[in-house]
């Protein structure tokens, strides 16, 4: 067993520890800002999410343009009530505060295997600091995380919190897995689930193995306490918001099963092989370690995520079908398991950095082989990475946007029938109703406000035949009209008009 690290090691450890979290914490939040503010976003569900995640109420109401009810209606999601207490006393605007959430969510899951690697694999001095380091960052970013900030949603913090909690209850650290796995359960309802589904076969290979039930007390105790509070969220729901059931919605479908067949199910298994190389590549590649190896366990993780798979495959709602995006979060848990997976197997002690160096280092390989470019990404967005990364946008730029929406916003009647696109309508949720939303309101608008590489093209094909074009310099807004010039120069903004 290695000795314990003195306190000058501890700092290193502590100081690598800070870079990884910081790292893809920045990185997302610069790529969740340039989707607010240079590409364009969705409302739904990037400037929903936002809107409940800043100054919301405890209900957590939806925006009028969409629908107006409770979220816990859709999911039961305490932890947007935490985010937003947090919003209250931050100076931070509401998609600054999206993007500070999904930095932090990918911030957590890189400091989640950088503990593994260096609590679990001894990897405190020297090179194999500096590799865990570089590998539990790079996980960070590998194909499936990047796949899902693509589109980004709530569910990375549930991967995050329960790979988290999954590293503390190997190492030992209970208070910690008490704490990463409560957060687990609070991003979504069906949190429990999947958690039940990793640990319960976790329990059960034990036993394969003739390892007692008691000695998995820890285990077991999770699992079912996951199972019951799913279980009770789940009823909750039923009865708080009758006929408002996602899962009737997204999988059931009404009436049930209506449009199952062999015909889809077999043309999205063939869509899965090209939509999904960054989580099939990571399988193959963990099938051939643990048949080298002879550990089966290694493929834990994957076994857990069937049901899931499974669910998605039979799903009603064409996108859930495909499983895309953030509806594929489990297998990030998934990808992890096998580093987990070699520590339970031999008996939670440490490894020495010699062995773990390899180990590491087929961390990054596996993280480079999710990122490999095969099929095609599902990106509604088109997202360019890395410059998306790389290039957000300036304080000023945020600003000189934020205050353009607002103007337009407060500018009716005088822009007459206005319509704004989806981009355009994720910054302020709440100032504009469904009948101004471009694609959505039938009607021949005056005024069109769009992102010219939005996130949809209804607002450019909204603004067809309307004579005069203007562009907010310093930001990517068009305003299309056939008000007269003094009218829009009435806004108080800078504009320069467009050929």
């Amino acid at each position: 067993m290695r000795a314990p690290a003195g306190p000058p090691q501890r700092a290193v450890c502590l100081l690598a520890g800070a870079a990884v979290f910081a790292l893809p914490c920045v990185l997302f939040y610069r790529l969740i800002l340039f989707h607010f503010y240079i590409r364009g976003s969705a409302l739904s569900d990037t400037g929903l999410l936002g809107s409940l995640m800043w100054h919301s109420t405890a209900a957590l109401r939806l925006p009028p343009s969409l629908g107006g009810e409770s979220f816990f209606a859709v999911h039961v999601a305490p932890v947007l009530l935490l985010v937003s207490a947090v919003s209250d006393v931050l100076p931070a605007t509401m998609p600054q505060t999206f993007a500070g959430f999904v930095g932090v969510c990918h911030g957590l899951l890189a400091l989640a295997m950088f503990w593994l690697l260096v609590g679990g694999y001894g990897m405190r001095r020297g090179a194999a600091l500096a590799l865990a380091t570089l590998a539990a960052a790079a996980f960070a970013f590998n194909g499936l995380a990047i796949a899902i900030a693509r589109f980004p949603h709530f569910e990375m913090f549930a991967a995050a919190c329960l790979l988290l909690f999954l590293v503390a209850l190997v190492l030992e650290h209970r208070a910690i897995a008490i704490v990463a796995f409560a957060a687990a359960l609070a991003t979504r309802e069906d949190v429990g689930l999947h958690a039940f589904g990793f640990l319960f076969l976790w329990a059960a290979a034990n036993r394969l193995r003739g390892i007692p039930w008691r000695h998995d007390a820890w285990i077991v105790g999770f699992a079912l306490a996951g199972l019951l509070y799913s279980a009770a969220a789940l009823l909750v729901q039923h009865f708080a918001f009758p006929g408002h059931s996602s899962f009737v919605r997204i999988y059931l479908g009404d009436p049930p099963f209506a449009g199952l067949g062999l015909q889809r199910e077999g043309l999205r298994l063939v869509a899965w092989l090209t939509l999904h190389p960054s989580i099939i590549v990571p399988a193959i590649a963990t099938g051939l370690w643990a048949a080298r190896t002879h550990m089966p366990f290694l493929m834990l993780g994957y076994a857990a995520c069937i049901p899931w798979t499974l669910l998605h495959l039979l799903a009603a709602n064409t996108l859930a079908g495909w499983m895309v995006g953030y509806y594929a979060f489990p297998f990030v848990v998934a990808m992890a398991w096998p580093w987990l997976a070699v520590l339970i197997r031999r008996g939670e002690a440490e490894i020495p950095a010699v062995r773990a160096i390899p180990l590491a280092g087929l961390l990054l390989a596996m993280t480079a082989l999710s990122l490999l470019p095969i099929g095609r990404d599902w990106d509604q967005g088109r997202t360019p990475m890395p410059d998306a990364l790389l290039h957000a946008p300036s304080g000023s730029q945020q600003a000189l946007t934020d205050r353009a929406v607002a103007a337009i916003a407060a500018a009716r009647p005088a822009l007459g029938r206005l319509l704004v696109d989806e981009s355009v309508a994720s910054l302020s949720p709440f100032a504009f109703p469904r009948a101004e939303l471009a694609g959505v309101a039938d009607v021949r608008p005056d005024t069109v406000v769009f992102f010219p590489d939005g996130f949809a093209a209804a607002g450019q094909e909204a603004a067809t035949g309307l004579p005069s074009r203007y562009r907010v310099p310093g930001t990517a807004l068009i305003i299309a009209t056939n008000r007269p010039a003094e009218t829009v120069q009435g806004l108080g903004l800078p504009l320069e008009a467009v050929p």
